[in-house]
């Protein structure tokens, strides 16, 4: 039904990475996509891009525009006979993913290999059927698509309002009480090391970018390596783990604090640690407006980061230790009563995704004829 593309080729002006590409969806993010200046696999409109590392993700996207995929993208174009979009349904389904996933190799970073998705035996009906199915899908999946949107504006909105929160409490000290963030906290840069240190047991826990999710820690992606760790460099409670540096602008700045659950693990590189009495409060400022605007000095055409001086010489609003107590109080309550409404949202997307996927892999499979 289709061929891998193994060419190699300059980055192009459409280039799509591995975070782009949204799971469950067969969408791209609608932020900004990323940039890179390696080399990449080629497409055109008609293929279809998955992502081979952890293929459990199941992120994949039918290619509407020519571009370059980043690493860790498999790009199948259609043989003759195939309609694309049937293609692409057929590589969203949950038997494509579940394939892939038993068929990859690695343990804390598995690929799927081409030598053994090959070998999937998939539901060939005519073109002319793979047509109606693939209007059919387009469909019923549109109406799930458009009820997804509603729920993306809703938790777009609630995310808003959070942010309102914050900036509101912290607006008033802007200009009037403020202080050099190096002069308040240490800014400390996490630990370089090399593939062959990372161990599937033992070893040492190393925090990423992925850890952070909705400003807390998640520990469900963690690497763990084999390699002297400097005390400096081990996470202590009450931390604010910060990202300094990556692909996507909107995620520099993400942050959590370190519980006791960390304790002597420890950060790679494109991680920043602050260490402060103040985290409590300071973990608010780089979740306002006020961050995010300085944050969009950081990005270039490679790279967006907030290095240790540019961390250092942050000038944030500081009030006196009683009055960010008070503030950082009324924030982790006002916003938590927020995060319920946005995690329920999130529970019933969940549940149109999982509708979304099971009647995708009923209908290529012909387990449910279409009409």
């Amino acid at each position: 039904m289709a061929t891998l593309i193994s060419d190699s080729a300059d980055p192009a002006d459409f280039q799509v990475s591995l975070e782009d590409m949204i799971s469950d969806s067969g969408r791209l993010v609608d932020d900004e996509l990323s940039h890179y200046a390696s080399k990449g696999t080629p497409f055109i409109a008609g293929d279809v891009l998955f992502g081979k590392l952890r293929p459990y993700l199941a992120k994949y996207w039918h290619a509407d525009r020519s571009g370059t995929a980043g690493g860790d993208i498999h790009v199948y174009r259609p043989t003759a006979g195939i309609d694309s979009t049937y293609l692409s349904y057929v590589v969203g389904s949950r038997n494509f993913v579940k394939f892939a996933d038993a068929a990859s190799k690695g343990v804390k970073m598995p690929r799927a290999e081409w030598m053994g998705l090959r070998e999937l035996s998939v539901y060939r009906p005519d073109l002319r059927t793979q047509k109606r199915i693939a209007d059919y899908l387009d469909r019923e999946t549109g109406e799930i698509d458009a009820m997804l949107a509603r729920m993306d504006e809703l938790t777009q909105t609630l995310e808003a309002r959070r942010r309102s929160v914050i900036d509101r409490e912290l607006m008033p000290y802007v200009g009037v009480s403020t202080a050099r963030l190096g002069l308040v906290a240490e800014a400390i840069t996490g630990l370089t090391y090399a593939p062959a240190d990372v161990v599937d047991l033992g070893g040492t826990v190393v925090h990423r970018s992925g850890s952070i999710q909705n400003s807390r820690i998640d520990r469900s992606d963690l690497v763990r390596v084999a390699t002297s760790i400097p005390e400096r460099l081990r996470l202590r409670n009450g931390d604010l783990l910060v990202c300094s540096r990556n692909g996507s602008a909107h995620l520099v700045g993400k942050n959590a604090l370190i519980g006791a659950g960390e304790v002597d693990e420890t950060w790679g590189a494109f991680m920043t640690v602050l260490r402060s009495p103040n985290n409590r409060y300071v973990r608010w400022y780089l979740q306002s407006t006020l961050f995010a605007d300085e944050r969009s000095q950081y990005s270039t055409s490679t790279i967006n980061q907030l290095t240790i001086g540019m961390i250092n010489r942050m000038e944030i609003p500081f009030p006196d230790p009683t009055e960010q107590t008070r503030i950082a109080d009324h924030l982790d309550e006002v916003t938590g009563k927020i995060e319920q409404l946005v995690a329920k949202t999130a529970e019933l997307k969940n549940l149109l995704i999982e509708r979304r996927a099971a009647l995708i892999t009923d209908v290529v499979t012909g387990k449910k004829q279409v009409p």
